[in-house]
């Protein structure tokens, strides 16, 4: 058994489920990636997921988190 995607967009689904979960649920992007693994609704075999790609997954969570935030500065006030 090991760690894997079950499709090919699961990663990409996977980093924003946690960057929501990180600014809705007021979480960590740690605990957001535990939760979110915990749920294997991309993965299977979360357990087995190495440091690697962990650490990985958590820059590139914090990287969409960021460019949350910046459009969200970037909307005007009334939203046009």
């Amino acid at each position: 058994m090991r760690f894997y995607w079950i499709k090919s967009t699961s990663r990409a689904c996977f980093i924003s489920a946690v960057a929501i979960r990180s600014e809705l649920k007021k979480m960590t992007v740690d605990q957001a990636i535990d939760y979110t693994l915990s749920l294997e609704i991309q993965c299977k075999n979360p357990h087995l997921i190495s440091q690697r790609e962990l650490k990985r997954l958590k820059k590139d969570a914090e990287a969409m988190i960021r460019k949350i935030q910046e459009t969200r500065r970037a909307v005007p006030a009334g939203g046009q």
